[in-house]
């Protein structure tokens, strides 16, 4: 799919699930150029294509008047972003945008987010400490 996490060796993926993928992100580029025409603002679709549902595509807004897809494989742990470009810039397409593997970035305990994982442990053992010392009723 995409990213540059590579196949097992001897593993084909089967002509199915890539006419299944084609075939989603047919129906979801039809789906944004539905939504350009009706002037009213995408609604994010998530299906499930083939080979055990290990890819999501899902068509949304971008920013506010740029419509895209995401492309979630959970097999490969990657995600593409794609951005819909309608008539008017040239010719209608689908433009990858970003692309990366997701496999390290789980592997993080924390990374620029606040609380700071530690710190609800924190509080959570706090409040386990002052129920369990409440008397029962």
């Amino acid at each position: 799919m995409c990213g540059n996490v590579p196949m097992q060796p001897g593993r084909r993926t089967p002509p199915a699930t890539w006419l299944l993928a084609f075939l989603l992100g047919a129906v979801a580029a039809w789906m944004l150029i539905q939504a350009g025409r009706s002037g009213a603002p995408a609604q994010a679709q998530v299906t499930a294509s083939g080979g055990g549902g290990n890819v999501f595509a899902i068509a949304g807004q971008l920013s506010r008047d740029v419509y895209g897809l995401y492309l979630v494989d959970l097999e490969h742990a990657t995600i593409c972003v794609y951005e819909y470009l309608p008539a008017g810039t040239g010719s209608s397409r689908l433009r990858l945008m970003a692309a990366r593997t997701f496999a390290f970035d789980r592997q993080l305990d924390e990374y620029n987010t606040e609380p700071l994982p530690r710190e609800i442990k924190t509080l959570v053992e706090q409040h386990r400490r002052l129920q369990a010392s409440r008397p029962s009723p």
